[in-house]
């Protein structure tokens, strides 16, 4: 661990830039959001047991489904852009190692053994470093098209005659309507863990390295920090 006290911040460097920062709030509103009509669709707790009155006034339901298709395409859309911008955005922008590369292994386990305080690891990444980047690869780059595939296609079984009609072969793939939807909210819930460790290691990192990588996602610019 280092100490704070023979930490030298030289200079600031714009890592995130804006685009980067509106695909990140848009999409941990879209995360929030997606869980909570999520949530109540799959367990209504909200839905009375005797309905009285106008249909529109008693639309729990409705209302939740519609606001979760609606952000599932903001989402997806979101994604789209990120993965766009990628290509022509900064460096920090992309990630310059994948999981199936030998360079990339080659750090990850020394920088995991210092988030769990068993090792010193030297090296500052201004962008993601190795374990951020197999997370964001499994549960962003990964899940959200899980995510949107699956979710999509419960939506075709609405429409079958629709545009989301011809995901059938999702059901093809991963069994009936009922194994798909387990696997959607199963995904779903490792997209909250992710949220929450990834809280937690934004937090840390931000104590331990004093670089400022909590508030770089509102200004973008982190300090370049050393012994």
């Amino acid at each position: 661990m280092k100490d704070m006290k023979n930490l030298k911040c030289l200079r600031t460097v714009y890592v995130w830039e804006l685009p980067v920062r509106i695909y990140h709030w848009v999409n941990a509103l879209s995360i929030v959001l997606l869980m909570i009509t999520g949530l109540y669709i799959g367990n209504p707790l909200l839905r009375p047991t005797v309905v009285t009155g106008e249909a529109a006034t008693n639309f729990f339901m409705g209302y939740a489904f519609m606001i979760h298709i609606a952000f599932g395409y903001l989402f997806m859309a979101n994604y789209l852009f990120r993965l766009y911008w990628a290509f022509v955005g900064n460096q920090y922008a992309r990630s310059h190692y994948w999981p199936w590369q030998k360079a990339f292994w080659a750090e990850f386990f020394d920088v995991l053994l210092s988030y769990l305080f068993l090792k010193h690891h030297k090296d500052e990444y201004l962008g993601h470093n190795p374990v951020a980047n197999l997370a964001y690869f499994g549960f962003i780059m990964v899940g959200s098209v899980f995510m949107a595939l699956t979710g999509f296609a419960m939506y075709g079984e609405l429409h079958p005659n629709g545009f989301f009609g011809h995901l059938q072969f999702v059901f093809n793939v991963l069994g009936p309507s009922f194994n798909v939807h387990m696997l959607h909210r199963m995904m779903a819930w490792g997209i909250v863990a992710f949220v929450v460790t990834h809280l937690y290691l934004a937090l840390r990192h931000d104590m331990f390295a004093r670089n400022g990588t909590l508030s770089s996602m509102i200004s973008g610019y982190k300090f370049h920090c050393e012994d």
